[in-house]
């Protein structure tokens, strides 16, 4: 086979994905964004819900997220000053016109907001979602603490071979100079839209094990969709949980062979609030920097429909199967 007959570019998988922090968007404030190969306009309205809506007025074209503003419960375009309702329809034409308002719809996106994040569902075709985000208790928990740093960049490559990047347990050892020891427990659950990877090695790092005694690396990775996997960490000394990490990773399309990169984290409290700040910090800096190494690869790589695997890469094809349902 040639070469090129084995490299796929992959369309945008439907998911939802994360377009913006709840934080980010104050009440009456308007953001133009460049996702999923599209131009978007971000807005929350007066009485506080976050709405998605494409980018160009219906009238004659006008990009709503370049000068248009939020009047109530919708926005109003910088050009002739129609207002789209939250619901998609124009509710208002503010000069003398004949008939009744135009019968003709903005395109509006589902959007889910939780986890202190705006999520918007990305369809190829439209369709509305099947399935919804769930909550994730270390967002509104005043047990966990977060780090103020977070890792976000663009990298040249798919949503899906990101996604793909935690099936591939041997790049670890490897680019990552990870310091495993022996896998102790490993499995796999499949539910539907959600993949789940259980598994748990023996730890290698003298340093923490002098420390806190810690010889036990528990992980299970959770995939939601494309859009958003959570990585649930416990480090245990002889069976006994030590320090519980979460690292929440939310990567979004900016077109066919291009994402945005964001991974945020969090830590239980150990201790006190100031040592936890202290560990959640420096645990943060070190995950920035293993994803670096990983982009710097996603930013060069090409996807391969068919690679030589060993049997121990069986990881990589039941995450390709997997995911063919969003697509």
């Amino acid at each position: 086979m040639c070469l090129n007959q084995n490299i796929r570019i992959h369309p945008i998988p439907n998911s939802w994905y994360r377009v913006c922090f709840s934080k980010d968007l104050r009440p009456g404030e308007v953001k133009p964004l460049r996702y999923f190969n599209k131009d978007i306009v971000l807005f929350r309205t007066e009485s506080g819900e976050a709405c998605v809506f494409d980018a160009h007025c219906r009238h004659l074209g006008a990009h709503l997220g370049h000068g248009g503003e939020v009047r109530g419960e919708g926005i109003q375009c910088p050009y002739h000053g129609w207002i789209w309702h939250k619901e998609g329809y124009c509710n208002h034409v503010p000069y003398p016109h004949s008939g009744s308002n135009p019968n003709v719809q903005i395109g509006k996106w589902p959007v889910a907001e939780l986890n202190g994040t705006v999520y918007a569902y990305y369809h190829s075709e439209g369709k509305p979602p099947t399935w919804e985000m769930p909550e994730f208790p270390e967002f509104s928990s005043g047990e966990w603490v977060s780090a103020i740093q977070m890792y976000k960049r663009n990298v040249s490559c798919s949503i899906q071979e990101i996604a793909e990047n935690n099936s591939d347990t041997a790049h670890f050892s490897h680019l990552h100079k990870a310091r495993f020891g022996k896998v102790l427990t490993e499995s796999l659950e499949l539910d539907g839209l959600i993949r789940t990877h259980i598994a748990s090695y023996e730890v290698r790092v003298p340093i923490i094990s002098r420390l806190l005694g810690i010889n036990e690396f528990h992980t299970t990775y959770q995939q939601y969709g494309l859009g958003c996997n959570r990585n649930l960490v416990s480090l245990k000394a002889n069976g006994k949980t030590v320090l519980e990490w979460r690292l929440v990773c939310m990567h979004t399309p900016i077109d066919k062979e291009n994402a945005e990169a964001l991974c945020v984290t969090k830590l239980k409290k150990f201790i006190n609030v100031p040592i936890t700040r202290l560990l959640i910090e420096l645990l943060t800096k070190k995950a920035c920097e293993e994803v670096d190494r990983d982009a710097m690869v996603w930013d060069h790589k090409i996807f391969l429909e068919n690679p030589p695997l060993y049997k121990e890469e069986h990881s990589i094809n039941q995450f390709r199967e997997w995911v063919e349902q969003f697509y």
